[in-house]
């Protein structure tokens, strides 16, 4: 199978699991939760405005009145009532759902006052947080642990995943039958009641280096126990942001968020100086820091300054109130730091993630503890001491029986018992049942030992050549083996008779950097052109075609490739292809001096491709994985070779492109993702061959192709194609009160071709119709849409900008798509 068949398969999964997961979360409403009250200072009795309170579950939230009174409703799960305020002690309360409350509450100031903090009446007086918020600003350089030179540390880290907002009431239903022994081990220490599914640690070391810039983590021991199938903690330590609030703004959760100690952070941010105490032994000021608007990508919380270096010592900060941030209620930090040779280092850090997919569904906290010691500092670390183009070392094996001489202190009484009852819930028979039916429903595969079966969303589709199109897959699963898979699979077409077939076998040498070999033989119906996520053959195709399948190829070919990563951000892939096509329904292979119709095209090829994705990250199971991107430009380069008179071959040419794409990170004014790619060919092949500029053929919204293109309707042999979308993320819709609550985002997009094909092609094989084309002049399609529409959709209005060839074809239309972004 080539890679970009495989891509293509991976997002057609994830899109799959996405449907199923809204569909097993979601619960009906059962009616409005209304809570209604004051809210005032316990120790004087005085109202309190601007209070932020809001639903844990449901994210609806409000600020007391300037009297201390407040209203809040929610038609979804409430979950409990926080409320926070600045100088005072938070409070989590219980909520009935479904019913109507008064609800007097009385804040307990903090032990350390909101003197400093007092609005004053003096609007043009200067806060006196501003000019020493400048002199930290300053300091910067000299404080920020990535400018070290050279330094190194022992880390030990301790994941935990939890299942949380479960109540009293469900926890005792029957239907949990032989698990709901599990719920001995609910921990009631956070907000929300909470029961652990999977805890890891690891013990590593972890050397970085400021010119160049580089941080290597080798892990000396690691244990998992839990209820997924990643091999290491390290593969969930990859899904938690690096936090380093030197930096202008971070990449968290996939949103570029502003730091409070931002150059310009005064635009961002109110500072009040509430005292000078003691931290790490040494006297700092003591702040509070709150986002002067509502809705954008920032933090509230307190930090604590070194008062003679200014350098940071510790802080504690959470998600601000009204960030527009999907399936998160929440992230919480603390950061500890150690004063070393006048520099402050990392000691310890604490994050937690309160993940929940649907208003009215559980959520999930995700955690993370790191305790760094036994600090050095260096000028330079030496050669030895690296591994090139390795960011993370794992061990050869993972012996767990000296944990315990390793941990610089011991583990929690509740980290000790989940290792126990995670482990007796893997081994019950109930759950080895639960996980292949999840498996079955997110994968499409039913699980049967070595083997797996499916894929249940292509078993059935239809098209107007092979009628009902039935298909079945079998593939080795990882008890078979976690290095090779074997997959083989066979389809039937009731109207044309024909039977098609495939099979391949992929081989994992090595994950990190990644090494794959593969080798595929496949002879099945294929549409050339056709972009997007889903493929030819699949049931929903079948179900939203704006265009009719009656012009596919029948392809047989034999692939074998090469994937190998160097490791620094370079992948190389090779390949040799060869296929046999042949023409299907009303797709016609005409030679032009006869004008008689051809049988079938032969080709070989030879693929070299060379990609750069500076500081990817993946993250997955033992064959498939998931990029979690990165903050440079993507580029790809590749060249492929038809070699003629080879096994039939009747063709010479060349075909030769570049392509890029990015996301432009803007702040508060969202963000611009941008794709270009530039071909040409030398040499002489017929259309099927040349770049079918690629359609999408459905009402399924793709950004980087053409959704109002007909297939076949534009070829070219030298071509310049691009798109841009520019995603608001809120910018509108934050500030206005009615639509914030549905966190709807805007975007705004446009995507073009140009390009020439010369005459020589037609030498070899006039085009198909009327409505195929040689590309011209530019076609251009321009988009506006909604997109977060329940946390998941969007809604685009396309229009294109030229005549199309086919009359009927339309010139405009709404296009549904998928958009699953935090």
């Amino acid at each position: 199978m080539s890679r970009r068949l495989r891509l293509k398969e991976m997002r057609k999964k994830r899109w799959w699991m996405l449907c199923v997961l809204v569909w097993a979360t979601s619960a009906g409403a059962s009616g409005q939760t209304r809570v209604h009250g004051r809210v005032f200072d316990g120790a004087t009795g005085d109202p309190l405005p601007y209070v932020n309170i809001a639903f844990s579950a449901s994210g609806n939230g409000t600020t007391s009145r300037v009297d201390g009174t407040y209203d809040l409703s929610t038609d979804g799960r409430p979950g409990q009532l926080q409320v926070s305020f600045i100088g005072y002690a938070s409070q989590s309360i219980d909520i009935n759902r479904g019913i109507t409350t008064r609800l007097d509450i009385a804040l307990e100031p903090r032990e350390i006052l909101l003197s400093a903090a007092e609005v004053r009446p003096d609007k043009d007086a200067e806060n006196p947080a501003v000019p020493l918020f400048k002199r930290i600003r300053d300091a910067k350089p000299r404080n920020d642990p990535a400018g070290v030179p050279a330094s190194r540390a022992e880390a030990w880290t301790r994941i935990e995943l939890d299942i949380n907002d479960i109540s009293e009431a469900q926890a005792g239903r029957w239907y949990w039958g032989p698990f709901g022994f599990v719920f001995d081990y609910m921990d009631s220490t956070e907000a929300r009641p909470a029961l652990p599914l999977l805890i890891g640690e690891s013990i590593s070391t972890i050397h970085t280096s400021s010119s160049p810039r580089r941080r290597q983590e080798t892990i000396h021991n690691a244990q998992l126990s839990g209820l997924g199938e990643s091999d290491n903690p390290a593969e969930l330590n990859s899904r938690f942001p690096a936090i380093n609030l030197y930096e202008n703004r971070m990449l968290i959760l996939d949103r570029a968020f502003t730091s409070p100690l931002h150059d310009n952070g005064d635009l961002h941010y109110r500072y009040y100086i509430l005292d000078t105490v003691p931290k790490a032994d040494r006297p700092c000021f003591h702040f509070a820091f709150v986002p002067r608007r509502r809705g954008e990508l920032t933090f509230e919380g307190e930090m604590w300054i070194d008062t003679l270096s200014l350098g940071l010592a510790a802080v504690e900060a959470k998600i601000s109130e009204g960030a527009n941030v999907n399936f998160v209620r929440g992230m919480t930090f603390e950061q500890e730091y150690v004063h070393l040779d006048s520099i402050w280092l990392p000691a310890a850090e604490r994050m937690l993630m309160d993940f929940s997919f649907t208003e009215s569904s559980l959520g999930a906290y995700l955690r993370r503890n790191i305790t760094f010691t036994d600090h050095e500092l260096a000028e330079a670390w030496p050669d030895s001491v690296w591994v090139p183009g390795r960011s993370v070392i794992y061990p050869q094996t993972n012996g767990v029986d000296n944990f315990g001489a390793l941990r610089p202190s011991p583990l929690l009484s509740r980290e000790a018992g989940i290792y126990q009852m995670v482990d007796s819930v893997t081994n019950m028979p109930s759950w080895q049942f639960l996980k292949g039916a999840g498996y079955f429903l997110g994968t499409g595969y039913v699980l049967a030992g070595p083997l797996e079966i499916g894929a249940w969303w292509s078993a059935y589709s239809t098209n107007p050549i092979e009628g009902n199109r039935y298909r079945m897959d079998i593939r080795t699963s990882n008890a078979f083996s976690t290095r090779w898979m074997p997959r083989i699979y066979a389809a039937y077409g009731d109207l044309d008779g024909r039977w098609k077939a495939g099979a391949d076998l992929r081989f994992i040498q090595r994950r990190t950097p990644r090494t794959e070999w593969s080798a595929t033989w496949q002879r099945d119906l294929e549409q050339f052109g056709m972009g997007g996520m889903l493929g030819q053959g699949e049931l929903l195709t079948s179900a939203i075609r704006t265009n009719a399948a009656s012009n596919l190829a029948e392809v047989a070919r034999i692939e074998a490739n090469l994937l190998h990563e160097f490791g620094n951000g370079f992948t190389l892939f090779v390949e040799g292809r060869h296929r046999r096509v042949s023409p299907r329904g009303e797709l016609a292979f005409l030679d032009p001096a006869t004008g008689l119709p051809l049988s079938e095209l032969t080709t070989a090829e030879a693929t070299l491709s060379l990609r750069w994705a500076r500081g990817e990250r993946f993250v997955g199971g033992q064959f498939d994985r998931v990029s979690l991107g990165t903050e440079w430009p993507v580029f790809t380069a590749t060249v492929t070779k038809a070699i003629p008179d080879f096994a039939g071959s009747a063709y010479n040419y060349t075909r030769m492109s570049l392509a890029a794409d990015d996301k432009i990170r803007m702040g508060i004014l969202g963000r611009i993702e941008w794709f270009a790619e530039g071909g040409l060919y030398t040499g002489t092949a017929p259309f099927p061959f040349l770049e079918v500029v690629p359609a999408v053929g459905t009402f399924l919204y793709s950004q980087e192709d053409f959704n109002l293109l007909n297939f076949y309707e534009r070829i070219a042999d030298r071509w310049v194609r691009g798109s841009a979308e520019w995603h608001a993320e809120g910018l509108v819709f934050n500030h206005l009160p009615l639509m914030r609550q549905l966190k709807l985002r805007e975007v705004i997009g446009a995507k073009a071709v140009a390009g020439s094909a010369s005459t020589r092609h037609e030498a070899l094989m006039a085009l198909p119709s009327e409505n195929t084309q040689w590309l011209s002049d530019p076609y251009v399609e321009l988009n506006v849409g909604i997109e977060n529409i329940l946390s998941v959709l969007r809604i685009d209005y396309v229009l294109r900008l030229d005549d199309p060839a086919d009359p009927e074809r339309e010139t405009f239309g709404w296009r549904v798509g998928f958009s699953v972004e935090l």
